[in-house]
């Protein structure tokens, strides 16, 4: 605890002190100078201490992300952002910069990460290797962060060498480094540890400038992944403790007011929670991402959120059967909800019955309560109950309450300092272990969703990309066997009927392509790539009219997009409508060059 901290370092001053005055002389004697003066001439060992730690954390994030480096693409998300994503791939330029703060794909607002996506294509073109290694830099750059502002923010060297030591090495983040798309969880963290520093240096010296610079780490950490808009909420936290900005001894009615002002002092940041949480929203409210959600009661996304919370936790403490998708169950049982909320509850009241003496149990309790809020599935954003990915930041807190926890009781139990030290150190390396197997099923797609059935987490989502991978490999009969087990699990599924219509188009079956096509559409009619691809399904077979229905409607939803405005083109020209078939072979050709236009 800090207040242990500052009090050890009164006494040593208080030391020196006495020590410099037992040296003093009288007479003729030669005073030797102040201990002070020799001890600022020396080294601080505790620099060298720090310095090991940082170089410890990054050494251990190379041993178990290293291997990325050989690692492929995956055919999950990685075609959104990198490999199928042409303003992407045509690097970093002022027209992609544009479009990265325009664009709706992904249906996030993060400029920021898809510039540094953007940059890693103007550093190493489309080499896996060279994306990878961004998502390990900015991963240990996080965790030497982390490590540095909790030592800023409590005092404490090794409970805050520890939690940073958990998050570099723990199996849950894996998904997180591992994976070329979510390079918005470590870009984002990377600024979520340099907010956290600079609240420190706010909250301690003051000053309108360390504010702005917490702001400026808050906003670039929303414009990397709006999950960041929890932060105002835990640097609350973090005035009740390390901070002590709210006095733990006084009655509840003077802490509350002391709550009160600080986060008044926040009214700026949490303005910027607000507005980030309605761009969010809108930019999911209007696609098919939000589907699944309304096939699933309020209730029951409710039920799962409490089950999650505690899957998180046990999944901390034990790391198998970790999966890249976990199928959502649409209702969980009755005594699996009751248990999780019986488990939830009980932490919370022994947190809470400890909020005085040892604060940091509530507040890392809290920070891992409310820092998932946004990721819970309350708002279903998809078909999947959790992700290992959104525990990225929420553990931290968990791994708070430990280090600190064991800290204590260490103390109190006597247990000498080598044995924790040798007992953490076998736990680290066990746990790294972990994550480096967990990482090597990360090395190509098909080991990726192989991995994911053979743990029991086969869903439709996983048979699909896998039946797509073997759709580009042209390896067409275990693509329609993947295809086919995808629909049996999920008859909706709209990516497996898209990929089987393309399947058969490939192979000129032009009725099988469009019956498949339209089932898909009767899924979502506003599906742009299934009328496109209808309307070249048409266009093989000669009937331009219908094509011309089709084409048009894409373009309606969407006027942006290239390929079906190049097709709609090709159609006109066929049907002797020169002048409005250049009108739109022109239009394309101006978008190709505009950070608006989409291929596909």
């Amino acid at each position: 605890m800090v207040s242990h901290v500052r009090g050890g370092c009164a006494a040593i001053q208080g030391l020196i002190k006495v020590a410099g005055m037992s040296h003093m002389t009288s007479g003729n004697e030669t005073a030797e100078p102040p201990v002070q003066e020799v001890a600022a001439k020396k080294p601080h060992p505790q620099k060298c201490v720090v310095a090991g730690v940082c170089a410890a954390l990054v050494l251990a994030c190379v041993a178990i992300y290293g291997q990325t480096l050989s690692h492929e693409f995956v055919n999950y998300d990685d075609t959104l952002y990198v490999t199928k994503n042409v303003q992407v791939q045509a690097g970093l330029n002022l027209n992609s910069i544009v479009w990265a703060f325009v664009t709706e794909e992904a249906h996030y607002f993060h400029p920021l990460t898809w510039m540094s996506h953007m940059l890693d294509c103007s550093l190493y073109g489309m080499h896996p290797w060279g994306h990878h290694l961004t998502n390990l830099l900015f991963h240990a750059a996080a965790s030497v962060l982390l490590f540095l502002a909790l030592r800023l923010l409590t005092g404490a060297l090794w409970p805050s060498a520890a939690v940073a030591a958990l998050f570099a090495v723990h199996p849950l983040h894996v998904e997180s480094v591992a994976w070329v798309a979510e390079r918005k969880d470590v870009l984002s963290a990377f600024f979520w540890m340099l907010a956290l520093g600079a609240y420190g240096q706010y909250a301690r010296r003051g000053g309108a400038g360390r504010y702005a610079a917490v702001a400026a780490a808050f906003v670039l950490g929303l414009m990397s992944k709006p999950m960041m808009v929890t932060l105002p909420f835990v640097l609350l936290l973090l005035d009740y403790w390390p901070l002590e900005r709210v006095d733990r001894t006084a009655a509840f009615g003077v802490m509350a007011r002391s709550v009160s002002r600080l986060a008044l002092e926040k009214a700026p940041l949490f303005l910027i929670t607000a507005l980030s949480c309605v761009s969010t929203f809108m930019m999911q409210a209007h696609v098919v991402n939000m589907a699944f959600g309304r096939k699933i009661p309020l209730v029951a996304r409710c039920a799962n959120a409490v089950v999650v919370y505690a899957l998180y936790l046990a999944k901390t403490a034990w790391p198998s059967g970790l999966a890249v998708h976990y199928p959502h169950p649409i209702a969980r049982p009755a005594w699996m909800v009751a248990g999780a909320a019986l488990f939830l509850a009980v932490i919370t009241l022994f947190c809470l019955r400890h909020a005085r003496r040892h604060p940091y149990l509530i507040v890392g309790w809290f920070w891992y309560l409310g820092t998932l809020v946004p990721v819970i599935e309350l708002v279903q954003a998809g078909d999947f109950s959790h992700a290992d990915r959104y525990t990225y930041i929420p553990l931290i807190g968990v791994f708070i309450m430990v280090a600190w926890g064991v800290a204590d009781l260490s103390a109190k139990w006597h247990v000498p300092e080598r044995a924790v030290a040798a007992v953490s150190v076998v736990l680290l390396v066990m746990l790294g272990v972990c994550a480096g197997v967990q990482t090597g099923y990360w090395r190509d797609s098909r080991t990726l969703f192989n991995h994911a059935i053979t743990v029991g987490q086969g869903s439709s989502l996983a048979y699909n990309n896998l039946g797509a991978l073997a759709m580009d490999q042209k390896r067409y009969d275990e693509a329609q066997a993947c295809l086919a087990k995808a629909l049996e699990l999920d008859a909706g599924s709209i990516d497996a009927l898209y990929n089987l219509g393309l399947i058969a188009m490939d192979q000129g079956r032009y009725e099988e392509a469009k019956a498949f096509l339209t089932r898909a559409l009767d899924l979502n009619a506003g599906n742009v790539k299934a009328l496109n691809n209808l309307g070249v399904c048409l266009i093989y077979q000669g009937r331009f009219e219908e094509a011309q229905h089709y084409l048009q409607k894409a373009l309606e939803i969407d006027p942006h997009h290239i390929s079906a405005m190049e097709n709609l083109g090709g159609v006109l020209a066929q049907l002797g409508r020169k002048a409005e078939a250049d009108d739109y072979i022109k239009r394309a050709a101006e978008l190709k060059r505009s950070p608006a236009g989409r291929r596909n």
